[in-house]
């Protein structure tokens, strides 16, 4: 069975963060994990050797990209 993703492009504004905060691509698994993310700078993709567990979509904005595999990739 594969493993479905889901694309999440963060869009919070920052405003009230006294210096420039990037808003990146983040990418999740089934169980709402992420397992990596898209820089917004260099458009690099990285992946974590495990999920991050602890990531959590509250008090920020996002909007889906689909598909998440076009995301997955560097450029």
């Amino acid at each position: 069975m594969s493993t479905q993703y889901k694309a999440f492009k963060e869009i919070t504004t920052w405003d009230d963060a006294g210096y420039k905060v990037l808003n990146h691509t983040y990418i999740l698994n089934e169980q709402g994990h992420c397992v990596g993310f898209r820089s917004t700078g260099t458009k690099k993709y990285t992946e974590f050797k495990s999920p991050m567990k602890q990531f959590s979509k509250s008090r920020r904005k996002f909007i889906e990209l689909k598909p998440a595999s076009k995301y997955m990739r560097n450029g």
